[in-house]
């Protein structure tokens, strides 16, 4: 078994497409329940952002486990695999594991170093973890890219930069309309994306502030935050008409802002940050409205000073892609070395039991060294093949050591008895994540 993502990203795909394959809180069970109907998948997880739509999942084979993922992205778009095959990345072993801790740096994304995504994936982490989607493989491999998330954004200092979507559209507008400071300003949202946009608004001078949300108490909270104004979301043509700059991170399935309702406001910057977007495309194109959407941030990025230390972050990647591999290798071999102790421990008491039938006269003391004896040359004996299993477990034919020893020995490595502890540690990680969050 190892380790598939199959990625379509704005590195690829046109944001239309991002658009098209985003998958919703509401579609996420069925996408998984898919995904894992798929007999070559173990596991699986979903991550779906505004940059990117990926599928991380733990294969029996690679080419079985490939075709079904692109099967269901696939009919998901709408298109053969033809089409699908110049848009999509796909890694496997450990370019899957560099690939998910990259993406979980924010190496991957549209704006570098930006910390959101690590959010993003840990939220998608535990929505899998929450309908028994992750095991033993996916599992470690999430954790281990959080940490190595952290890591990189606490070493380079990527979260004191103050890098995210929001903060590069903002800098963007600011720079399209000769300054914000002074302007009103409009945010349509209030989740995490639109908190970034007013306070990066709030940075850039703005003067006032409206929140609109479909939830008038989310918007009151975001607007006492950022000392703005909550409105009632039927306000949202009047709103439109007196903002300067509008910047909308509504979850929807399709346009909030069309053509009726920007058509009869004067000279505006809208920044459309949701995925799909919020501003339909003929109310983009209307000759007053300067439009910011995630294409015109990929595609103007390189207008502002972005660049982070890459050597450095490549740097750490690397360092945790070995870590990882050689605790894998290290896994991989266990239920062998363990079922061999097993085995072992399993013939002295057979053994000492035996003894005892035979000389029942000898006393406990006497017993109880004989049984040491025992145990001490049997640990000596199995200390050198545990040792050599473990270290060959990574090197190319490494897996006949521990083959050899399960043919020798008659050992059964079966880990039904392990899968009970395995969803047990999920969970509680899951929970440990939950409360943190």
């Amino acid at each position: 078994m190892s380790y598939i993502v199959l990625s379509l990203s704005h590195h690829q795909a046109p944001i239309e497409l991002l658009e098209r394959a985003a998958i919703t809180p509401s579609e996420l069970d069925g996408a998984l329940e898919t995904i894992l109907g798929a007999e070559p998948v173990n596991e699986a997880m979903v991550l779906s952002t505004c940059n990117r739509v990926e599928v991380y999942a733990h294969v029996e084979k690679f080419h079985a486990g490939l075709d079904a993922l692109a099967e269901w992205l696939g009919e998901r778009l709408e298109v053969d695999a033809t089409t699908l095959a110049s848009w999509v990345q796909v890694e496997y072993a450990e370019d899957a594991i560099e690939h998910m801790m990259r993406v979980a740096s924010g190496l991957e994304s549209m704006v570098v170093g930006e910390p959101q995504i690590l959010g993003q994936l840990r939220t998608a982490y535990l929505e899998a973890g929450d309908r028994d989607a992750v095991g033993r493989g996916l599992h470690a491999l999430a954790q281990h890219a959080l940490r190595v998330g952290k890591r990189v954004q606490s070493d380079l200092g990527l979260a004191e930069a103050g890098r995210n979507l929001a903060q590069v559209a903002v800098e963007l507008a600011d720079r399209d309309a000769g300054g914000l400071a002074g302007r009103r300003a409009l945010v349509v949202g209030a989740g995490a994306m639109a908190t970034l946009a007013a306070n990066a608004l709030r940075s850039y001078g703005v003067g006032q502030i409206d929140v609109l949300n479909r939830s008038l108490s989310r918007a009151q909270a975001l607007a006492a935050k950022v000392e703005a104004t909550a409105r009632e979301f039927d306000e949202l043509d009047d709103a439109l008409r007196e903002a300067d700059i509008v910047v909308t991170a509504l979850g929807s399935s399709g346009g909030v802002i069309d053509v009726a309702q920007l058509s009869g406001a004067g000279e505006t910057t809208v920044v459309d940050l949701a995925l799909p977007g919020n501003v339909t495309g003929e109310a983009a194109a209307l000759p007053q409205v300067q439009h910011i959407g995630l294409g015109e941030i990929r595609d103007r990025a390189g207008e502002l000073d972005l660049a982070i230390d890459g050597a450095g972050a490549d740097q750490i990647i690397a360092e945790e892609v070995g870590a990882f591999l050689t605790k894998q290798r290290s896994a991989s071999v266990a239920p062998t070395i363990a079922a061999l102790r097993e085995r072992a421990r399993e013939v002295i008491e057979a053994e000492v039991r035996r003894l005892k039938n035979r000389i029942p006269d000898v006393d406990d003391r006497a017993m109880g060294e004989i049984e040491y004896t025992i145990d001490r040359i049997v640990d000596k004996m199995l200390h050198a093949p545990s040792v050599k299993v473990r270290e060959s477990a990574g090197t190319p034919g490494g897996e006949a050591y521990a083959e050899a020893l399960r043919m020798l020995f008659e050992l059964n490595t079966a880990e039904s008895s392990a899968t009970g502890a395995v969803a047990g540690e999920v969970r509680k990680s899951v929970s440990k994540l939950r409360g943190e969050g």
